[in-house]
């Protein structure tokens, strides 16, 4: 606003001059003065409207760390705990397309990354990830899908099939190895949300969608559709508006240049497994109020969020298995990104690697300096005080670049970059349903808006009726029904009016025989298995912005506190203290190993309270741990009254567990 006023008195003045110039003719000395002065005016106006800018991105920073805010609201009530925040019905408002190939469904959602606020479409995202070929802006490919394993493969009938793949659905399901090693067949992908500053003068859709897009021309009118929406308290019905924001960055040589804000979401299928044991639930304690939810069925509905603590236990970390993940995210020069970062004259190193220089092309956000800096720490976070901001640099041109001058010496060097932003949204486990394809119905991959063959399988009204003349007629990207129905034993599970799978449908097999299928798309939780039950393959991990405030972080401990008061009681005020109930349970963990194989893990496990009792007078007992990497440990355990600590006489039989365990039990609760 502050230029075009000022444009607009450089435009009077000269305006004025014209008029006068019959009168009292300005010299040609004074009107360049006069030129001169306004330039410096707009190119001052110009540089306080980048400040104010700045002042507005950190004054975000600093009110919390990137991550969700909001979802759109649809549930309100007498006390503030009702309204919808980062979660409605579901977290992040995710929901399932399991009729689609390879669609993951997520609603629209207010998102900070790095101080930049935003609002996005309705996002429903598909399996794809960077280019493993190319640097080219914004090119993917879709990411491969696990095999179906030869053992369900190789039964001679179909029902055989489906009894061998329910047994790989338990092995994952108990994270059981030994009983099928599910986890060539069972693979974890990451999807970030990905943000960047781009240099895009058209309007620009970053990432497909079978179902949404920007539903806009241009970028000014996206950015007036929006304003009217928000003004008017008005929704687009299809969800298609985003609130992405433009800015002023640089005024060089008095001429303003602008950047556009936009997002994506990217996914990468990682190199390694993560056990199902490392997700902890985030207790959302106002949602589980609101609804009268308990945790067992908190962690079980669509909407519980996660944590990745592969620590199993609460501690302050550095570098994690978050990081390790992230890490294997690419920015925008996709997977052939290598670029050190060398700002300052130092060279940023690889905080998990001994010696080796960091790729900055891939997301991360610690890193290290082989020198100290004035607090005498070597490794750094990226951003000030954001523990979710992940960072990756970029050498692609569209991207909005920031320069600086350093000056170690006399000399100074002029340093240029362009980053992009991410934080993760959700852990999907791509399973063998996938590609399975027991019946051998068609596919046709193609567009079904524009293929014809694709079109054929829903042509003649055909709506997946159990006749001939109305069952889906193969299966397309958008009809994908591979999965026999007597694979599941119900479809009674949670939905969202946003779903668009339906239970079982008939499709034509290439013999043309109607046979009932089911919806073969990623799920957010499997429908009832027989003999195995329900099965989450999504996690939302996302964080969200208000947990990095200082009210934020308080409320978190306080919560902690709250819900779990015996084990903190010692944190309580003087004289206050908490009765545990005399018949309650006590919860202990046999402390993590790091011993691999068969790697990282701990065990939880539960004692009565009169085993505990026993214990406590001096007589041992024996338990059962949880399953963790596919086996569990059979401990008896004491209890030494004189230093106040549990501890193990024996695992398994023998002196000490076979896969390094320390001797020390942790007592939880």
């Amino acid at each position: 606003m502050l230029l075009f006023l000022a444009l607009f008195a450089f435009v009077d003045v000269l305006v004025s001059q014209v008029h006068d110039i019959n009168t009292d003719p300005l010299t040609q000395e004074e009107l360049n003065a006069k030129i001169a002065k306004l330039e410096c005016i707009v190119n001052t106006l110009g540089n306080q409207v980048m400040q104010n800018q700045l002042f507005v991105e950190e004054r975000v920073r600093s009110d919390g760390m990137s991550g969700v805010k909001k979802v759109r609201l649809y549930h309100e009530g007498t006390s503030p705990y009702f309204a919808d925040t980062h979660i409605a019905q579901s977290a992040i408002a995710i929901h399932d397309h399991a009729n689609y190939d390879r669609t993951l469904g997520i609603g629209e959602f207010i998102g900070v990354l790095n101080g930049v606020e935003f609002r996005t479409r309705h996002n429903d995202y598909k399996l794809k990830q960077p280019s493993t070929v190319t640097k080219n802006y914004h090119e993917t490919e879709d990411i491969f899908l696990p095999n179906v394993p030869p053992e369900v493969l190789h039964q001679y009938t179909i029902q055989d099939q489906i009894t061998e793949m329910r047994e790989w659905y338990r092995a994952f399901k108990e994270q059981n190895i030994t009983h099928r090693d599910y986890r060539p067949y069972f693979k974890p992908i990451i999807c970030a949300l990905e943000g960047a500053w781009t240099l895009s003068k058209d309007l620009e859709e970053s990432f497909p969608s079978d179902r949404h897009h920007l539903d806009a021309k241009t970028w000014a009118d996206m950015a007036e559709k929006i304003s009217y929406t928000s003004y008017t308290g008005s929704k687009h019905n299809l969800e298609n508006f985003a609130f992405l924001p433009s800015k002023l960055y640089s005024m060089e040589g008095g001429v303003p240049e602008y950047a556009q804000w936009n997002y994506r979401v990217i996914c990468h299928p990682l190199s390694f497994d993560i056990p199902t044991s490392f997700f902890k639930l985030e207790d959302d304690i106002g949602h589980r109020l609101a609804t009268e939810m308990d945790l067992k069925r908190a962690m079980n509905s669509r909407a519980a969020r996660f944590k990745i603590n592969e620590f199993n236990q609460e501690r302050q970390t550095i570098y994690t298995l978050l990081d390790r993940i992230m890490y294997e995210l690419p920015g925008l020069d996709n997977y052939l990104a290598n670029i050190t970062d060398t700002t300052y004259g130092l060279t940023a190193m690889d905080v998990n690697q001994t010696g080796k220089a960091l790729n900055a092309g891939f997301y991360h956000r610690w890193y290290q300096y082989s020198e100290a800096g004035a607090m005498g720490d070597s490794v750094n976070h990226r951003g000030f005080n954001d523990e979710t901001l992940w960072v990756a640099m970029t050498t692609q041109p569209n991207i909005m670049p920031l320069s600086m001058n350093y000056c170690p010496q006399e000399t100074c060097v002029r340093e240029t970059k362009r980053v992009t932003f991410a934080i993760p949204l959700e852990i999907i486990y791509a399973t063998p349903l996938l590609m399975w394809n027991p019946y051998n119905v068609a596919f046709y991959p193609e567009d079904p808006k524009t293929d014809p063959r694709a079109q054929g399988v829903t042509a003649n009204g055909r709506n997946g009726g159990f006749t001939r003349e109305t069952a889906y007629n193969g299966t397309n990207r958008e009809n994908y029904y591979r999965t026999p129905a007597s694979f599941y034993t119900s479809f009674d599970v949670e939905q969202d009016n946003a779903d668009t799978a339906k239970g079982s449908v008939g499709v034509l097999d290439k013999n043309g025989n109607v046979q009932q299928m089911a919806a073969s798309g990623p799920r957010i939780i499997t429908p009832e298995i027989e003999g195995v039950g329900t099965i989450r393959l999504r996690y939302p991990i996302f964080p969200v912005h208000t947990d990095g405030s200082t009210i934020g972080r308080d409320l978190a401990a306080l919560k902690e506190i709250v819900v779990r008061m015996y084990k903190y009681q010692h944190l309580l005020e003087q004289g206050q203290t908490v009765t545990q109930p005399v018949d309650a349970d006590v919860g202990f963990t046999l402390g993590e190993t790091y011993q691999n194989p068969p790697g990282l893990h701990a065990h939880e496990f539960t004692v009565s309270a009169a085993d505990h009792a026993l214990l406590l007078s001096g007589k041992n007992i024996t338990v059962v741990t949880s399953l963790a990497l596919g086996h569990t440990h059979e401990l008896k355990i004491d209890y030494d009254s004189s230093r106040g600590f549990y501890f193990y006489l024996s695992c398994d039989g023998m002196d000490n567990c076979w896969d390094g365990h320390p001797h020390r039990l942790i007592k939880e609760f």
